[in-house]
């Protein structure tokens, strides 16, 4: 369910003349009252088992919890620390509270730290669910690869039939081999119309795109549809993948988590697993790169707004952390 306070600010600013994004980011990283804190109570937070970009002084969790805290980062002996799957150094961990945190497909800790951040689908008070998505929306924007963190909430621009006409096929953008059911489909697909894998993974292209953000959605954006298969598929385990995609205003062609449609709405991209057969799944996406109308339609649905759940609203992970120290 999407939280009221965010429901309320969402309509309000869909319906006003003034849409200043700036403005939406700042509700949804920072919250109602954001800036209403005059004296903020201090936090030491250390980081530990982080994936080897990860920027412990410029990250995600910084941000939305410099709203409420005077956050100061630390190498230990910390008031918070944030744990994740990427090494043993947690395990040297001086702390007052834990939080774990994964993107990955694994399960958390429940019983061994305070409080756990992860994509499960977990009843329980020391789990928060965020996918994987929300996190990388964040990484957009701070790489340049959009320009704001409210970037797939806002309403798609849409392209016109000449400006589709422009744009290539289908792109694949991958490096892990290791996933028979996207491989598979890929192979499916580039035999009835070709599909230009532009990665390390059975490229086609002659030239590999370089890591980040920013260059896998400029090339994205040439494409009227990208493949945003997930490494396996898992309750709930929803990556930047299809986020990716969206970003560079292309279709997604998903495959991956079976509950999908909670996070994402309908008619906005295109899952390959709710079709009887994979041959049926590639006749319905090449009938709609056939189709200028079918394509806008699936282009002109906005993707996290209108489905089941909403998580762009970073403030209340701040609020729940905030409530479990």
């Amino acid at each position: 369910m999407i939280d009221q306070r965010t429901s309320d600010f969402l309509s309000e600013f869909l319906e006003s003349s003034n849409r200043d994004p700036a403005r939406l980011d700042r509700f949804l990283l920072h919250g109602p009252g954001h800036d209403g804190r005059t004296a903020k109570p201090r936090l030491k937070i250390a980081f530990f088992d982080f994936w080897p970009e990860f920027d412990p002084a410029t990250n995600f969790f910084v941000d939305i919890l410099s709203a409420r805290f005077d956050v100061s980062v630390v190498d230990n002996d910390s008031d918070l620390a944030i744990v994740s799957v990427f090494g043993t150094r947690h395990r040297e961990a001086r702390t007052v509270r834990a939080m774990f945190f994964t993107g990955e497909n694994v399960r958390p800790p429940l019983d061994g730290v305070d409080m756990s951040v992860s994509f499960d689908r977990i009843d329980d008070p020391r789990h928060y669910r965020l996918p994987l998505y929300v996190m990388h929306a964040w990484d957009h924007r701070r790489e340049g690869a959009t320009p704001h963190f409210c970037q797939s909430v806002l309403p798609p621009v849409l392209p016109t039939r000449e400006e589709a006409a422009k744009r290539k096929f289908c792109a694949f953008l991958y490096k892990n081999p290791n996933c028979a059911r996207r491989n598979d489909f890929f192979q499916m697909l580039c035999a009835r119309r070709h599909v230009e894998s532009v990665g390390w993974l059975l490229n086609n292209t002659g030239s590999v795109v370089k890591m980040g953000w920013l260059p896998k959605i400029r090339v994205f954006s040439r494409y009227r549809f990208a493949f945003a298969f997930e490494n396996a598929s898992h309750p709930g385990y929803l990556t930047e993948k299809i986020l990716d995609a969206f970003q560079a205003g292309a279709v997604p062609l998903y495959w991956g988590d079976p509950g999908v449609l909670r996070d994402v709405a309908a008619g906005s991209f295109i899952d390959v697993s709710r079709y009887a057969s994979d041959e049926e799944a590639v006749d319905a996406i090449l009938a709609a790169d056939d189709d200028y109308d079918t394509y806008r339609r699936y282009r002109s649905t906005p993707p996290f707004l209108g489905a089941e759940d909403f998580y762009f609203d970073a403030y209340r992970l701040a609020e729940w952390i905030e409530s479990r120290l």
